[in-house]
Parts: structure tokens; C-alpha cells; sequence
């Protein structure tokens, strides 16, 4: 069963975690505002453009069964809109409070699924850890829901897959996956163990998603920040967005964590 939970809940990091050992995911409503959404909308349009012109590929990955899903990559790069989300205090709190403060981004991308988009094959966003996993949390994925994820658009999941020790057959359909919904604005956790997909767009519309996956500190992360992020955007980030892009001293992010969660994160420019 999904837990929807409001981002002014009191002691909303503990709540996430509780749902997230009792289901493996949780949604977090009204944690990003119109203004945030319209800016973050508008830096994905033109970081595919972007990307596009650069030879990257954002269509027809080897992840999905046609070209109607666009995947940019390099987020925190692309766009200070992007940046101000890893700041959020109730993001902050709860990726710390589950996988602890040796934590770092492994990645951080998103797919916007275009009407008639097919389903992404079943997977965990841990698969390239060696089974069988450790019996504690290494990793998680946090869906910021740029535009809001329906029955008709939203990543599937299998339920008490978060209790596995490896990862699902890559083939195969799966029609018991049931979808993960939220509005727009919704931050949308997901245990890294859990069994999931980006399921079929069968709406009029697409669906835009931004996924920051974050990683306990030993493992390689997924992207290599230090060939996205330049030289002077490094120098304005935040000691917290330092550390978790992998440009601090210590591997840790405890002396960052805002003492009170509601503290209003300072926005980061470029």
C-alpha cells in the first residue's frame, strides 16, 4: 500500500523511512510548487534540444521498446532549477535518515514518456550490485513528478520486492506491476531494491519525471559528476551539493544536514 504524506507533515523524514521499510516506496505531495515545475519543464525541453545537437542519445536507449521515452542526463548540470531540489530540506532529511550520511548522487536524470510510450523493462535500480544484496538499504530513487504520474503514465512496481536479494528477469510482461501515482510537484520514493518500470503512456499527454538516485558513498556512482559539473559551477555550490557530487574532503554530509528540517534551502544560481 502507497503512503501519501504532505511535505509540512511533522516528522515527515521518519515517516518516509517507516514507509519505505514497510513498502518500499512513498509519495510526498506539494514538495515542489508551480514555479518550480514550470522552470524545470522548460530546462527539459531545451536539455534535450541540447543534447540532441551534441550527438547524445535521448531517445531509443537500450533501457526502452521504442524511441517515444526522452532521457537527459546530467541534471545538476543542466540547470540550477535541478540543483535547488537536491537542496530541498524534506529531500535532504529523508535520503540521509534512510540510507545514511555517507551518501553520495549517483545520478540524476529524467524521462519524459511521450503518448504511446511502451513499458521499460522490469528491473531495480540496484541491479549492478552483485547478488545476493546486502540486507540493509544501499540505495534510492527519488521521482521528482514534473507533471503528475496517473494510472495511464506512471512507473509500475511490483509490492514487497524491497525485501529481495537480487534483481527481477529482465524479460517478460508484468501485468500484477501496479502504477505509482502522484500529482504534479510530487516526490516520489523509491527503496532501491524495489521491482519497477516505466510503465506504458496510454494518456494524450506526456509525462515528464526527474530521478535523483542516490547511493550509500562505496559504491561507484552512475554518472561522473566531475565531466558534467565545470570547474565555475563547482565554486558556487552549496557545502551539501559539494559533498554529495563527490567534490568534498570528507565522504560524509552530516555537517550539512540543516538543523531544523523545515529550514528554507538557499537557492543555488549559474
Amino acid at each position: 500500500m502507497v503512503q501519501y504524506l504532505a511535505v509540512s507533515d511533522e516528522d515527515l523524514a521518519q515517516r518516509v523511512c517507516a514507509a519505505l521499510e514497510a513498502d518500499g516506496v512513498a509519495v510526498v505531495e506539494d514538495a515542489i510548487g508551480p514555479d518550480m515545475i514550470a522552470r524545470a519543464k522548460t530546462a527539459l525541453e531545451r536539455g534535450a534540444r541540447e543534447d540532441e545537437a551534441h550527438g547524445f542519445q535521448v531517445r531509443g536507449s537500450a533501457y526502452d521498446p521504442d524511441d517515444l521515452n526522452i532521457r537527459v542526463r546530467n541534471l545538476p548540470g543542466k540547470d540550477a532549477v535541478f540543483r535547488e531540489m537536491l537542496e530541498l530540506p524534506a529531500l535532504r532529511a529523508a535520503v540521509t535518515g534512510w540510507l545514511g550520511h555517507s551518501v553520495r548522487l549517483s545520478n540524476f536524470t529524467s524521462n519524459t514518456t511521450l503518448p504511446g510510450a511502451g513499458a521499460m523493462a522490469l528491473h531495480a535500480d540496484q541491479n549492478p550490485i552483485p547478488a545476493p544484496w546486502p540486507p540493509y538499504p544501499c540505495t534510492l530513487n527519488v521521482a521528482f513528478a514534473i507533471d503528475a504520474f496517473t494510472p495511464d503514465n506512471a512507473t509500475r512496481y511490483m509490492p514487497g520486492t524491497h525485501r529481495e536479494s537480487g534483481p527481477p528477469a529482465w524479460e517478460g510482461t508484468h501485468p500484477d506491476a501496479i502504477p505509482l501515482c502522484g500529482p504534479a510537484g510530487s516526490m516520489i520514493f523509491m527503496e532501491g531494491r524495489i521491482h519497477h518500470q516505466t510503465g506504458r503512456n496510454t494518456g494524450t499527454a506526456p509525462r515528464s519525471g526527474a530521478f535523483a538516485f542516490f547511493a550509500r558513498s562505496f559504491l561507484a556512482p552512475q554518472f561522473e559528476w566531475h565531466r558534467g559539473i565545470p570547474q565555475d559551477m563547482r565554486a558556487t555550490l552549496s557545502p551539501w551539493l559539494r559533498e554529495i557530487l563527490g567534490f568534498g574532503q570528507s565522504g560524509g554530509t552530516a555537517n550539512f544536514i540543516p538543523e531544523d528540517a523545515t529550514a528554507a534551502a538557499a537557492p543555488v544560481q549559474r
